[in-house]
Parts: C-alpha cells; sequence; structure tokens
C-alpha cells in the first residue's frame, strides 16, 4: 500500500488505531516506507522497502518473516490490511479485504495486455483463501462480498465496513460552456476490469449516427501500461473521445463540477468511489448494472444501469441523456446484515471490543 486511495484507508486506519490506543497499547505498524506515513507517540514503525520488489517478497514477509516477527513481538492482535491473512500468532487475528479481485475473470485479453492482474485474478481466490479461518474477523466493503465470502469461503465472521464519505451538500453552478456539448466523465485507472473500452465503443456507435454533441472525458493517457496503449490506438481517432491521463484530486473535483454525467462502466469494484463522490454533486450517472454499482449508489433519482459488456445499450443511454428524454431506474437503499460499521472509529472500537455503537 503505496499510493493512491489503498495508501490512504492504511492511513485513516493507523490514525483510528492510535486514536483507539491512547497509552494502553504500543501499535507497530508493518509499512512499505514509513515516510510517508503519520507520527503519532503510540505508534512505531517498521519499514520493509522490498515488498514492492516482487510478490516472492510479499509472500515470503506473509507466511515465513512475519510468523518470526509475531514471536518475538507476542502481540495481542494482527490486523492485516491487505487481503491475504499471514501466517502469525497472536490472540486476536483479522484481515481487511478490499480487492475484488477474486470475482473478476480477466478473458484471455488479460493475459496479453496486463498479466500482473491476470494472474493476480487467477491466484487471489486461492490466496485469500490461506489461513482465512483463523481470523476472528474478516473485513469487506460491501453487503454482496459478504455474502460472496459466506458462500466461496464458508465463514460467517465477517464485519462490513463501509467506506462511506461523509455526505456534504456542495453549493456550485455546473458550468455552461458556449456550445451546446455536454461532457460524460469516467475518472478511473487504467486496469482490465475498468472496461474504458466499451464508453469507446458507444461513443463511436453516436459517432456513426452523427450525433457528435458531447464529449467523453478519460483519466487515461495511453502509456501507461499495455492496455492503456491497447485503448489509444485503437479508439485515438474518436473526435468525442478525450484522453487527459492521471488527474490531482483538485482536477477531478473541476471535472465533476464542469461535467454533466458519470459514466462508470467497471466489471468489479469493492466498492466504486467516483459513484459516490459523483452522487455529492448530484451529477446524473450511467452504472455498470451489478451489485457493487446498486450497492454503492444505494437510493438516488438520478441513475440508470446498463450492461457493461453491451456498448450498443450504454449508447441508447447517452443519446437519451443527450436528448433528454432518458428514464431514470428506480432504487433502494441497501438493507445491511449485522456487523456493520460506517467509520474507521467504529471499526477499530468494534474489533478491539466486540461491541458496536447503538
Amino acid at each position: 500500500m503505496f499510493r493512491g486511495g489503498s495508501l490512504k484507508v492504511m492511513q485513516d486506519c493507523i490514525t483510528a488505531v492510535s486514536a483507539f490506543a491512547g497509552n494502553d497499547y504500543e501499535v507497530i505498524a508493518l509499512v512499505h516506507n514509513e515516510n510517508q506515513f503519520p507520527a503519532y507517540s503510540n505508534v512505531r514503525y517498521i519499514s520493509y522497502p522490498k515488498s514492492r520488489k516482487s510478490w516472492f517478497f510479499r509472500l515470503y514477509y506473509e507466511y515465513v518473516g512475519f510468523k518470526k516477527l509475531s514471536k518475538q513481538l507476542k502481540p495481542y492482535a494482527w490486523f492485516s490490511m491487505h487481503d491475504t491473512t499471514p501466517n502469525v500468532v497472536a490472540e486476536k487475528r483479522m484481515v481487511y479485504c478490499h480487492n475484488s479481485f477474486p470475482f473478476f475473470k480477466p478473458g484471455i485479453k488479460g493475459f496479453f495486455l496486463q498479466r500482473n492482474i491476470f494472474f493476480l485474478c487467477l491466484l487471489s481466490n486461492y490466496l485469500y483463501r490461506i489461513n482465512i479461518k483463523k481470523n476472528d474477523y474478516v473485513i469487506v466493503q460491501q453487503e454482496w462480498m459478504r455474502q460472496a465470502f459466506k458462500k466461496i469461503f464458508s465463514i460467517n465472521n465477517i464485519v462490513v465496513a463501509l467506506p462511506v464519505r461523509e455526505m456534504k451538500e456542495i453549493a456550485f453552478t455546473r458550468n455552461q460552456t458556449v456550445s451546446e456539448k455536454k461532457t460524460f466523465f469516467y475518472p478511473a485507472t487504467a486496469i482490465l476490469q475498468k472496461n474504458f473500452e466499451i464508453i469507446c465503443q458507444a461513443a463511436g456507435l453516436l459517432e456513426k449516427e452523427g450525433i457528435d454533441n458531447f464529449e467523453v472525458i478519460m483519466t487515461l493517457e495511453g502509456n501507461e501500461n499495455k492496455y492503456a496503449e491497447s485503448i489509444y490506438k485503437t479508439y485515438r481517432s474518436l473526435a468525442t473521445v478525450k484522453f487527459v491521463g492521471f488527474l490531482s484530486p483538485e482536477a477531478v473535483n473541476k471535472y465533476y463540477k464542469n461535467s454533466d454525467c458519470l459514466i462508470f462502466p467497471s466489471k468489479i469494484e469493492s466498492w466504486g468511489l467516483p459513484i459516490s463522490e459523483a452522487k455529492e454533486y448530484n451529477m446524473p450517472m450511467l452504472l455498470s448494472d451489478l451489485p457493487y454499482a446498486k450497492e454503492a449508489v444505494g437510493k438516488y433519482d438520478k441513475v440508470c444501469f446498463f450492461n457493461p459488456d453491451n456498448a450498443k445499450q450504454l449508447a441508447d443511454l447517452m443519446k437519451k441523456f443527450l436528448d433528454e428524454i432518458i428514464i431514470y431506474d428506480q432504487t433502494e437503499e441497501v438493507r445491511y446484515e449485522q456487523p456493520v460499521v460506517h467509520n474507521w472509529d467504529e471499526l477499530i472500537r468494534f474489533l478491539f471490543t466486540d461491541k458496536l455503537n447503538c
């Protein structure tokens, strides 16, 4: 966990653990680079710079090195933050599973375009399974993942920790351009399951019909990896698609303010943060017709769902949006089983005391 959302997750976790521990516990955090994390008087960092070099080091630490360390430290609790359950000795053990790779089938094109993702998807089911039943708690981000884990791994000690942002009213006026073009926005990294191609195919279908009063903003540049290169080479001739590359959080927020509709065609997510972000801006959305998206959007009156493998269906929805005749789908809030927590403080308190805030 060294950049982006996963780094923020780890930083937030350490902040919450430090606050809960106070002077009663010492917190030891095993990280890639301690300089990326906040300093707290009750937190001691141990850096593992080799953990990013290869899977050999990652797996060695998990199943050999950390067992030796746990025997030295004799910890009360061991909280693994990155999906796999290490081979350690501790009174309490927990694992946070925030990747959805076990549920994504990359297909043969994944082997040629993103081999690391291809093999990660193939292996993750087995890596998740190792030692998982030795945990006191398994933490996931959505109810659909809880139900999937129950079925696949035959476990019931699963906590749903919702990564919901604190919803706030954002007062702004969406900028109106001089032209009549509307903007569709898709913020995502260049990873196979993000399914950029379906939007490009839909845009191509609309262009063939002579419809060009729109633009699609995509946050890939074409040189990130073979998958991004393939997307760029195949669809760079489309006049309605703009490849803007990686954006800072400030730039992303600016695009939310200036765009008219979010398209999120990802085939698998543990949550789908842009859905929550766009909801803050009261933005219309076209989302994959999949459990993660329906759970992330909750009850919302400006969303339509489409088959993430059907470019024609997406193109039809885009056209209806442009013509202002779109009819949005009816959605409902998800009903969660217990235990479910709503922030890091609640999660840490529950893991260490086995009590929910009621």
